[in-house]
């Protein structure tokens, strides 16, 4: 998934060679993971057009369900796709 609205989420971790959510979900249970998932999704739907760009924040709602479907599956996050 190489687009645009990866380029604003991931630019200011692109340096890192291992991201936050990667760390994250190495160190966490997978509860603790699918909890901080939900807890991101539910953020993001709850501002929604109250801090940045109501397109920009449904995106992240997008990029977090997509990683909770991936870790309900068993996969492995790649934050680069």
């Amino acid at each position: 998934m190489e687009s645009k609205e990866n380029e604003w989420f991931d630019s200011h971790y692109s340096a890192q060679e291992v991201q936050p959510i990667e760390y994250m979900q190495m160190t966490m249970s997978k509860d603790e993971f699918i909890g901080f998932l939900r807890g991101n999704i539910i953020k993001y739907i709850s501002r929604i057009g109250k801090k940045d760009e109501p397109l920009k924040e449904a995106e992240k709602v997008l990029r977090y369900s997509q990683w909770l479907v991936k870790t309900l599956q068993g996969e492995t996050i790649n934050p680069r796709e």
